[in-house]
């Protein structure tokens, strides 16, 4: 509406001062048409404000744009950098899970009783000193094997006349490690019955029939014999003090009887120490 006031006024004093034939123009209304003019050309436009103002929200419009598409790309980097990395992370550690080895399950403890023993009844068919020791005996004991006699050495010498050592049956336990006692090796050992100093020693004896080389049973005991009874394990240490004579010279594991088809095995000594 400036803008028109402007150009009417502009037009009313340019009719003041149009140019007529023989009429003087005077300085004064030169210079009112003059300032109209002015006026008119620097009042703005229709629409100019408007569209300035449109052009100025527009910038910042496409300013703001640019600003979300920034911080879009930089949300959309960071994301991605941070779900690599959080998905790489855990993957590394799912993958290391995965190979881990199982943990292994604790191995049962092995039972140590006497039905780790191999305990089998046997004659003695040969004795002889031990040619390098005053104590020991070098026996030939037939205990039913198809290879023939074991050769066993036993330090009863010094308890037992050699006359009474001859023919005489007895209780081997079979499955322990073969030894060398004084350079001559040993594949087993006679249990016998002995007093708590060690001065009076009487091998167990089986009842009279039992077939040689027939396993002795415990009741209550079912297990099998390992193969090899290795001393560096101390096995018959843990079983020693359960092995003993009763007050009637059984031989007994616990309250378990040495026992045969025939009966059970007994010395002479009672409530005595087997070894």
């Amino acid at each position: 509406g400036r803008s028109k006031v402007a150009e009417k006024e502009l037009e009313a004093k340019m009719s003041a001062v149009s140019l007529e034939e023989g009429k003087t123009v005077e300085f004064s209304d030169l210079y009112a048409a003059f300032n109209a003019f002015s006026a008119a050309g620097s009042a703005p436009r229709p629409g100019a404000a408007a569209g300035g103002a449109g052009a100025k929200k527009g910038g910042d419009a496409q300013k703001g744009k640019g600003q979300q598409k920034q911080g879009g790309e930089q949300q959309k980097k960071q994301g991605g950098g941070d779900g690599k990395k959080q998905g790489g992370g855990e993957g590394k550690k799912a993958k290391k899970e995965k190979g881990q080895k199982p943990e292994k399950k604790a191995a049962a403890a092995a039972v140590v009783d006497v039905s780790i023993l191999d305990i089998r009844v046997g004659k003695i068919v040969k004795v002889e000193p031990h040619p390098e020791a005053d104590g020991l005996y070098l026996e030939q004991i037939d205990v039913g094997e198809e290879k023939g006699p074991r050769q066993v050495i036993s330090g009863l010498r010094k308890f037992v006349p050699i006359e009474d050592m001859q023919d005489r049956e007895v209780v081997v336990i079979l499955n322990l490690k073969p030894a060398k006692m004084r350079g001559i090796m040993s594949n087993g050992m006679v249990l016998c019955a002995s007093n708590a100093d060690h001065t009076q020693v009487d091998p167990l004896r089986p009842p009279a029939g039992v077939p040689l080389g027939e396993k002795l049973t415990f009741e209550g005991y079912t297990g099998e014999p390992i193969d090899v009874i290795n001393p560096k394990k101390k096995l018959l240490e843990k079983l020693f003090p359960d092995l003993k004579t009763d007050a009637d010279g059984v031989a007994k594991y616990k309250d378990a009887a040495f026992m045969t088809t025939k009966g059970v095995c007994a010395a002479s000594l009672k409530d005595a120490l087997v070894r």
